[in-house]
């Protein structure tokens, strides 16, 4: 991979990154906003608590990439960005391109997901 590449790529991470802050806060902040309602009416009350709960599950997917980026960003820092974690093989440009803090080739992460299926007990979930 070029130097060029990998700065783009590094950026594209970091500005990533910081969305996904930002949007945490922003989700944080509704669902605060949410819980101070003071709403009396038990049905509204049961909505509000839905919503925040919804709001907080959000946040945690959001924290979830966070976290792969920081590893992407430290694979592209050690210079071993781009090969895929399990097989070793290259990463092809694509798929970097759609998703730049994935870890596995395509092959490799289908694999895992029949293998996850199949532990499952829902094989049918593995299926190409």
């Amino acid at each position: 991979m070029r130097r060029e590449q990998m700065e783009a790529i590094r950026k594209r991470l970091l500005q990533d990154r910081e969305n996904l802050l930002v949007e945490i806060r922003q989700k944080n902040a509704e669902a605060a906003a949410l819980g101070d309602t003071g709403v009396p009416d038990p049905g509204d009350m049961s909505t509000n608590i839905f919503l925040t709960d919804f709001l907080h599950l959000l946040s945690d997917s959001h924290r979830e990439r966070i976290l792969m980026i920081d590893e992407a960003l430290r694979r592209l820092a050690e210079g071993n960005y781009g090969s895929c974690e399990r097989c070793g093989e290259p990463i092809p440009m694509k798929r970097l391109e759609i998703q730049p803090f994935t870890p596995f080739c395509v092959d490799c992460k289908g694999e895992m997901e029949r293998e996850e299926a199949q532990r499952a007990g829902r094989p049918e979930l593995g299926k190409l």
